[in-house]
């Protein structure tokens, strides 16, 4: 009767543990109900923690109330966060606030109604041979185009188009979200070290040159209207916004980081764990190893001889580690050893901790790819629903 043993990844604890260990075990079982199917948790006992209970984290200056407002600094960083990651964050916040939004309801001869002047605002902005020299000096040269395509098509223009909110309004926050989408657009294509990225300086002083250079109707700094919402979505958030935000990734990274820190540091006692249930079963046994389980199981694999063994190793950075020579018990360039076992390596090309294996260690290894359907992380622990990787393990069960 062939054992299944599941050697977990990094940052897993008790409770993970148990759901991942159910999962593999029904979708094996159902298929081959004579398979006994086993778990190494060394999480519990060898996993990182955070000893001091985080008080290493920088708390934030708790005196200001919860509900206070935010200071215009602290206000101003919160928007460019939001804005690093969705450049229509803004304009969307602004179309929440429509209802009592300033509008001009007064008659003027000759004056279009705001919806089309903010639109023909925008065209002169985005035609503009002065706005375009402001993007280069910038760095955001090849951005600017598809940039300023992207706001002007968006549904949320759109709405703003037709909200009637004051243009003066709303136009300092159309021009932070073009350049946001310029700069987002830089990042994603691995675009030289920009300052307008990093140096926080130049980015505001690149903004409010590119609202100096549009109509004057529209060279507030910051419509009151606008600062009023922002200022309104973060009042009850901007106290322990970065506190807490800080503390979950610390929280976090005290797992996924710390046990491979910790690993690195000194991992024979992770793989003495790893050894001890292997050789608590009887052979044939085939070892299901994720992620850091991956690593710990070619290091052990590679310098202890243990017989009946098959190794399937899924989501692994293990390959990588090789080629940086950060394994301990395989050399960078080193070959693995005569007696290593029947290895197979499942992976997703969208799981950015997942490595393949045969381009470096040849023929001893079989690489298969799946599709977990899932953008990264998700995709790194979804590799238990898919029925290809089921079908791949059930395969390497002699």
């Amino acid at each position: 009767m062939t054992a299944v043993l599941f050697v977990h990844g990094t940052g897993v604890r008790k409770t993970s543990f148990d759901t991942t260990l159910g999962t593999i075990s029904r979708s094996l079982r159902d298929r081959r109900p004579g398979l006994t199917v086993h778990g190494c948790f060394w999480g519990g006992r060898h996993g990182s923690t955070l000893y001091a209970r985080g008080a290493s984290v920088p708390v934030a200056d708790g005196t200001r109330s919860v509900g206070s407002p935010a200071v215009p600094d602290e206000l101003d960083v919160l928007v460019w966060d939001r804005l690093q990651d969705d450049a229509l964050f803004e304009l969307r916040l602004l179309t929440l606030g429509e209802a009592s939004a300033p509008r001009d309801t007064g008659f003027h001869p000759r004056r279009e109604p705001t919806g089309e002047a903010l639109r023909h605002a925008y065209r002169r902005f985005a035609a503009s041979g002065e706005t375009r020299e402001l993007f280069d000096g910038a760095g955001l040269a090849g951005q600017f185009a598809d940039a300023c395509h992207m706001i002007a098509s968006s549904e949320v223009f759109g709405e703003l188009e037709a909200g009637g909110a004051a243009a003066a309004d709303v136009w300092p926050a159309v021009v932070r979200a073009t350049a946001a989408e310029a700069i987002r657009r830089a990042e994603r294509e691995d675009a030289p070290y920009l300052p307008v990225v990093y140096d926080r300086q130049f980015r505001d002083t690149f903004v409010s040159s590119l609202i100096r250079a549009t109509a004057d109707d529209h060279r507030g700094v910051i419509g009151g209207w606008a600062k009023q919402r922002a200022g309104s979505f973060f009042a009850s958030r901007a106290t322990t916004y970065v506190s807490r935000r800080r503390g979950a990734f610390t929280d976090s990274a005290s797992l996924v980081a710390g046990d491979i820190l910790l690993y690195q540091r000194d991992g024979d006692a992770m793989r003495r764990s790893v050894a001890d249930h292997i050789s608590a079963l009887e052979p044939p046994v085939t070892v299901v190893a994720h992620s850091l389980g991956g690593i710990m199981c070619l290091d052990l694999l590679a310098t202890t001889s243990l017989p009946g063994v098959r190794l399937v190793t899924v989501g692994t950075a293990a390959p990588l580690f090789w080629e940086l020579d950060a394994l301990r018990g395989l050399r960078a360039g080193a070959p693995l050893p005569p007696g290593f076992p029947a290895w197979t390596n499942i992976y997703d090309q969208r799981d950015f901790l997942a490595y393949v294996a045969a381009p470096v260690f040849g023929d001893r290894v079989r690489d298969v790819r799946v599709d977990n359907g899932l953008p990264f992380p998700r995709c790194h622990s979804a590799y238990w629903f898919n029925t290809r990787c089921r079908d791949t393990l059930l395969g390497a069960c002699p």
